[in-house]
């Protein structure tokens, strides 16, 4: 067991530990100001409109593996929403490496949205103090290790504020979750009606990190879709029976006429007769 310990301790280093994300749900990112792809200041605030849920992806633009798999793994699930960055939500890098330039973001731009085949989706840089603002505010911990950053693999989905709403753990994201997270910070303000239906039968699993059928939600669902089609079953079953007992009734009542008719000709005749032996008297 001891062996065990001390292999595992060597294994490990102590740097990994510290590279981890403490969840701030509910809590709101500050306003910070960084630097564009053409040199330009610009402030974080700006990128929330009140309108639109916003995803947001940290990674350095020289990292040499895990930041790419990241953007990619964005990259590969918002290319199979029916949502266009841009329309529906927006998209939004910033790198935590306080000794990238504008230059380095615009290359690193450049690939990535040349493979979403969008240019909607800004690149940032900034200097110590205001990463250190953002990613706190988000709990997201690295740690610099010789050439290179030791990070967690995380996207985040904020509201149309810059509240805190989800965090998509890894490398590849599912649609199915992107487009849930971005329906639940929107509260409602993008998506279709179809979409909002499709939310309220799914929900966040924490044990998971991913969106499951919310199975109490989606049976009274269920139960209310039954009650609607037994109600217009009832309703086609009373029209039917209505229209076989109208023509029953309206035969009957032809066919009395028919009877009354019938008898007149008797009547006059038995008439026309008793008017002849009259004369004849």
């Amino acid at each position: 067991m001891i062996a065990l310990a001390v292999a595992a301790a060597v294994a490990t280093p102590a740097w990994a530990e510290q590279a981890d994300v403490t969840e701030h749900l509910g809590d709101k990112v500050p306003d910070a100001v960084f630097t564009d792809t053409d040199g330009h200041r610009v402030h974080l605030r700006d990128s929330f409109d009140g309108t639109h849920p916003v995803l947001l992806v940290l990674a350095y633009y020289e990292c040499p593996q895990l930041c790419s798999l990241v953007l990619d793994g964005a990259v590969n699930a918002m290319k199979r929403l029916d949502w266009t960055a841009g329309d529906q939500y927006r998209v939004l890098t910033i790198s935590f490496d306080d000794q990238e330039h504008p230059d380095q973001a615009a290359r690193k731009r450049a690939q990535v949205t040349a493979k979403l085949g969008d240019d909607h989706w800004p690149f940032y840089v900034g200097d110590t103090q205001s990463i250190a603002a953002v990613t706190d505010a988000l709990g997201f911990h690295f740690v610099k290790v010789d050439n290179t950053i030791a990070h967690p693999a995380v996207a985040f989905v904020l509201t149309p504020d810059g509240t805190i709403s989800r965090y998509l753990y890894g490398t590849d994201y599912a649609p199915r979750d992107l487009k849930l997270a971005l329906l639940e910070a929107s509260d409602g303000k993008t998506g279709s009606f179809g979409d909002k239906i499709l939310l309220r039968c799914f929900h966040w699993d924490p044990s998971t990190r991913r969106y499951g059928l919310f199975v109490t939600r989606f049976m009274r669902i269920g139960a209310a879709i039954i009650f609607a089609i037994v109600l217009l079953m009832l309703r086609a079953f009373w029209k039917h029976e209505r229209k076989r007992t109208l023509p029953s009734s309206t035969a009957e009542v032809q066919c009395g006429s028919i009877e009354r008719k019938r008898t007149l000709p008797s009547s006059t005749a038995e008439a026309q007769c008793g008017s002849i032996e009259r004369r004849r008297r």
